[in-house]
């Protein structure tokens, strides 16, 4: 060790005692005439896994490793570095059985925790902001891959299904321990519901005068949606709509704490169209395969055109991700949360749904959805839109009529719609597609 290491050691010492004596003292009411000392200054890590070290210096040895927004005793500063006492992170485990003294750059802490915005694209500080299943995969898409495991090197030295074996990371290894004790997500931070819109603002209604429709018919007229009024849903967190989020959403909006349980390693696989070769790398970092666990179970409500409610109840669903590299990214294999399955259990005290229910509109809720609460109205309107011209098929523009269905979903029956679902016609054909599904908050 350095002679001028040495000698600081025992100052750097002094000032730890100094600054837990001036807590104390504070703590008991100053003795007259006694000099006043500051108390140690919160601090909060900026970084997203940042070194402690042993002394102020870059190649100092490393006491411990911690995220973005750890909480830091801030005790002196001195040429860019800062002393600081470190008691433990929740997202870690416990806290220390006795605070630790180290030093870290000055420029990595900050007087304000990070918000999610500020950690941007950042997908490791994003996760230690606010960690979630799809903030996991995020993250282990951005962490570099070592040479071998490049396409270039795997190609050399994998056949096809060969599983892929990552070296361990601490940062990785202590966010899938976060996400495998589970965590308990915020609405605001894992739905984002954007702008309002107006889902017939595209639509061109049909009249006597543009169609030539018979004079017995009646005028076509723009349907005055109803409004959505703060009745049964009053706050963000209130509602989510299966079709508007993932799993991260519906679990915040119901308070499940979710969990994810790897279930098995990356596969390299080779596409053999252009020469073998290996074409993707299937997973995240050491992850390739998971489940999604929640406790408690998702319950998940779906309301039929006569007004019934179905219910299952989810207790964990099979998570099969892809890597940033391929096209399917995160997805649920075989089949999305619409469609259950065999993880889902029917809920007692609810109707019982054929396959073949039209189902306007599933949703999860914090609390119990009544079972036979449910009022729905629909209402037809003529409506209709230009096919082009598409020679030699289409000589001349067609144009097609149908109708727009509105649905107005009263969940508690106030009289007051709740949610509001539109079927609007896909051009080129007679049939429906629902594009606009909205509940009142």
């Amino acid at each position: 060790m350095p002679t001028h290491h040495r000698s600081r050691a025992p100052v750097l010492a002094l000032s730890v005692v100094a600054a837990l004596a001036s807590a104390s003292t504070l703590a008991q009411g100053p003795a007259a005439g006694a000099p006043q000392l500051a108390p140690a200054k919160v601090r909060y890590v900026q970084g997203s896994w940042v070194n402690l070290r042993e002394s102020a210096q870059a190649q100092a040895s490393v006491l411990a490793q911690v995220p973005a927004n750890t909480a830091l005793e801030q005790l002196t500063e001195r040429d860019g570095w800062c002393a600081v006492l470190y008691r433990g992170d929740a997202r870690l485990g416990p806290a220390l059985a006795a605070p630790l003294q180290a030093h870290v750059s000055c420029n990595l802490l900050s007087d304000q925790p990070l918000t999610l915005a500020q950690a941007g694209k950042d997908a490791a500080r994003a996760f230690w902001v606010a960690p979630s299943p799809n903030r996991l995969r995020a993250y282990g898409n951005a962490l570099p891959r070592p040479a071998s495991l490049q396409i270039s090197g795997l190609a050399k030295t994998h056949a096809n299904d060969v599983p892929v074996a990552y070296p361990p990371r601490p940062e990785f290894e202590a966010a899938k321990k976060l996400l495998g004790a589970g965590v308990l997500l915020k609405p605001e931070q894992e739905i984002d519901r954007g702008q309002a819109v107006e889902p017939l603002a595209e639509l061109k209604l049909a009249t006597r005068a543009m169609d030539h429709i018979p004079a017995v018919a009646p005028l076509a007229t723009r349907p005055v949606l109803p409004a959505i009024a703060p009745s049964y849903f009053r706050t963000h967190a209130s509602v989510a709509l299966l079709h508007e989020t993932d799993a991260d959403g519906l679990a915040a909006v119901t308070g499940s704490r979710i969990r994810v349980v790897p279930t098995g390693a990356p596969v390299g696989r080779f596409n053999r169209h252009s020469g073998p070769e290996i074409e993707y790398v299937t997973g995240f970092w050491d992850v390739g395969t998971a489940d999604q666990a929640f406790a408690p179970p998702l319950t998940i409500y779906a309301i039929t055109q006569q007004g019934l409610v179905g219910a299952h109840s989810l207790r964990k669903r099979p998570w099969d991700i892809s890597n940033e590299a391929h096209y399917c990214g995160g997805h649920y294999p075989g089949r999305g949360l619409h469609d259950l399955g065999e993880d889902a259990q029917p809920v007692r005290g609810y109707a019982k749904l054929s396959d073949t229910a039209e189902v306007l509109a599933r949703l999860v809720l914090p609390g119990k959805l009544p079972p036979d609460a449910v009022k729905v109205r629909s209402k037809r309107y003529a409506t209709s839109w230009m096919v082009p011209a598409d020679p030699p098929l289409r000589e001349k523009p067609q144009r097609k009529h149908t109708s727009v269905l509105v649905h107005e979903i009263d969940v508690d029956r106030d009289g007051v719609t709740d949610i509001l679902r539109v079927d609007t016609p896909a051009p080129g054909g007679m049939s429906f597609e629902p594009v606009f599904d909205s509940a009142g908050t």
